[in-house]
């Protein structure tokens, strides 16, 4: 972490490691169960390929040879892809404006008001932090997935996460309960892509679900929302994902320091030659995660 420059900071320098540490133990218990299920599907495929007569044994040879050939063509359209989506014009949905305008948030004596970012942490499921700093801005974040193989058992699957971890601390002037809309803006787009076979078992999945909990002296309930899921063992499907969007929070109370941790977890997954999950807030100018706001009342 930075150098401390607040009492502020001593407790987030304290939630902030707390945090690394569990990035860590989620991309311990991932990289796990990729490598459990790769080892047992290899041992299930060899078994498949000695039992098979002679001419369909030559004939699953022959698959393992399209796979690559699969791998390839996908290559090269997502390179494609990536270049026209990252080039296209933002949705209608812009993330521009302010998410307050035009919205019907009441505020009452009490409120807080409207926050930024604090701190920010962008981790992957690797073990490596991308960025980190005070009063985070747009952030290019990005992931990938392909597949490799048949897909058979499980076998040769990729799968990577993001996280974008802002952190929002404030003191409330009343000992309430206080409300947090969440607001993210995001632009950028998505690839997913696999063609399962009868010879074969592929899928693609692309996810990203918003999460917020909140600290006072201890951590309080986790709230989540997922705002994109697509995943399919056949499909080719390719879009924009601009705008704003939004998750509430209510467990924290005034009269005192407290942390709301908003993350941002980009996923994606890969099985079978030819198969990929992108998705992408980095290429080109236009696309990034953006700052979110937090209205507090």
């Amino acid at each position: 972490m930075k150098k401390i420059k607040t009492e502020i900071d001593k407790v987030l320098e304290q939630l902030v490691a707390d945090r690394r540490e569990e990035v860590i133990r989620l991309q311990t218990s991932q990289a796990s169960r990729l490598r459990e299920l790769e080892s047992r599907g290899q041992t299930r495929l060899s078994q498949l390929q000695d039992n098979l007569p002679g001419e369909l044994g030559e004939a699953f040879k022959a698959q393992e040879r399209s796979h690559e050939e699969q791998a390839e063509q996908t290559l090269q359209l997502t390179t494609s892809l990536s270049k026209e989506l990252s080039a296209a014009s933002t949705s209608i949905e812009q993330t521009t404006l302010h998410p307050g305008v035009g919205a019907a948030l009441t505020a009452s004596a009490a409120a807080v008001g409207w926050l930024t970012p604090y701190y920010g942490t962008l981790h992957g499921s690797n073990g490596t932090v991308y960025w980190q700093g005070y009063n985070p801005g747009t952030i290019d974040a990005s992931v990938y997935a392909n597949g490799s193989g048949s897909g058979l058992f499980g076998t040769g699957a990729g799968s990577f996460t993001v996280y974008m971890d802002w952190w929002f601390t404030y003191r409330a002037p009343e000992n309430r309960n206080y409300s947090h809309s969440v607001s993210v803006p995001f632009n950028g787009f998505y690839i997913v892509r696999a063609d399962d076979g009868f010879w074969d078992s592929k899928e693609a999945h692309a996810r990203i679900d918003l999460s917020a909990v909140g600290y006072q002296y201890n951590y309080k309930a986790t709230g989540t929302a997922n705002v994109l899921d697509v995943r399919d063992d056949n499909i080719n499907v390719n879009d924009r994902f601009d705008g704003w969007r939004n998750i509430y929070y209510s467990d924290l109370l005034g009269a005192d320091q407290a942390y709301l941790r908003v993350t941002a977890s980009l996923y994606v997954y890969a099985r079978g030659g030819g198969s990929t999950a992108q998705l992408n807030f980095s290429d080109g100018s236009a696309n990034h995660l953006g700052v979110p706001w937090v209205y507090v009342n």
